[in-house]
């Protein structure tokens, strides 16, 4: 009878479960399948509604935030992605997407330091380090250019992702970033995609 006994002083001992967090957990999942359909305008009003009624969470703010976007809302997913980040530093996601905005609107430095949050929790992933050597390349810095490349490289980054874009063409123009691909590709990928590479910088 003794473990019976002890079983209630067991279970004393235990945290209870966060309900609040279970349940944003079950909230984001419905926002997810809803952004998945398109449905952004649903996601905005019921994740706005469950962050001001139930309790804040970064999963939903992610959401939301991903919503706005969707609708061409920047500035409205920057603040969202912002307290997403402010609720959950851990949220690579977030700090990603983040990054992606202010990469298009030219904020080069509050980008870098968002994709460098994504690259740290996620550095098994490539696409935070890609961004950061895109930033490097804009800046026009072979070095860190290089050295986030060869991150990216080594977490499944294939350079067949760059071909065709105008943005990497004109790196290409570059003596110094185009001297960093042609060792970076010669080393990690074909060879033979140095052609592609020479022939979009012989493109008008």
């Amino acid at each position: 009878m003794l473990p019976l006994l002890l079983l209630p002083l067991a279970w004393a001992d235990m945290e209870p479960p966060d309900f609040g967090r279970v349940l944003a957990r079950e909230q984001a999942a419905v926002l997810e399948a809803l952004n998945a359909q398109g449905q952004h305008a649903e996601v905005v009003e019921a994740g706005e509604r469950f962050q001001r009624e139930i309790v804040p969470s970064a999963e939903v703010e992610y959401e939301v935030a991903f919503a706005w976007s969707a609708l061409g809302e920047r500035e409205r997913a920057r603040r969202h992605y912002r307290r997403a980040v402010e609720l959950d530093p851990d949220d690579a996601a977030s700090w990603y997407d983040l990054g992606e905005i202010l990469l298009r609107d030219q904020d080069l430095d509050a980008a870098e330091e968002a994709f460098s949050h994504a690259a740290a929790l996620r550095s098994d992933h490539w696409a935070g380090h890609f961004r950061l050597a895109e930033i490097a390349a804009r800046r026009h810095q072979p070095d860190p250019f290089e050295q986030h490349l060869r991150d990216a490289l080594r977490a499944g980054f294939s350079f067949r992702v760059v071909l065709g874009d105008a943005n990497w063409a004109g790196y290409y123009r570059e003596p110094a970033l185009r001297e960093v691909l042609r060792r970076l590709v010669t080393v990690y990928s074909d060879e033979r995609l140095l052609d592609a590479f020479e022939q979009e910088d012989l493109a008008p």
